[in-house]
């Protein structure tokens, strides 16, 4: 019994959506490592301990603004990344990255008490920034 799959070309868009995620998650981390190291902490303030996390971003919206930076950035590389990766990946599937990172973030976003603007613009921005990465670098691919 033969079964003939047209598998190479959906494995290869698998995969460079794979690898867009991958590359925005390296980006997202270390940005946000840098968003933590050049943003100072209060003196004996225990960031690991949830109330103290919580306590710290309700009051400093700038170092959320820097994480929600960090989160378009990566997003939008990844749905750059996808649509370098093989010439297939059309924009609206570039999307998946974002729609994979944004079900990520909500993981996040239910374990610590976020404001309400920072949950709204996380949630709507993950996949915009993917169409946009992918746009972007289509539109230098078709020149």
């Amino acid at each position: 019994m033969s079964l003939i799959i047209p598998v190479k070309k959906h494995i290869w868009k698998i995969a460079s959506i794979g690898m867009g995620l991958i590359i925005s998650i390296m980006v997202i981390h270390i940005m946000q490592f840098l968003n933590y190291t050049l943003y100072q902490t209060p003196d004996g303030v225990d960031l690991t301990l949830q109330q103290n996390y919580t306590d710290f971003i309700l009051n400093n919206p700038q170092f959320l603004a820097g994480v929600l930076f960090s989160n378009i950035t990566g997003s939008f590389t990844g749905g750059a990344i996808a649509k370098l990766t093989h010439y297939s990946v059309s924009i609206l599937m570039a999307g998946w990255v974002g729609f994979v990172l944004m079900m990520l973030e909500v993981f996040n976003l239910l374990s610590v008490e976020y404001p309400v603007w920072f949950w709204i613009l996380t949630v709507a921005l993950y996949i915009p920034s993917a169409w946009a990465g992918a746009y972007f670098v289509s539109t230098f691919q078709h020149k």
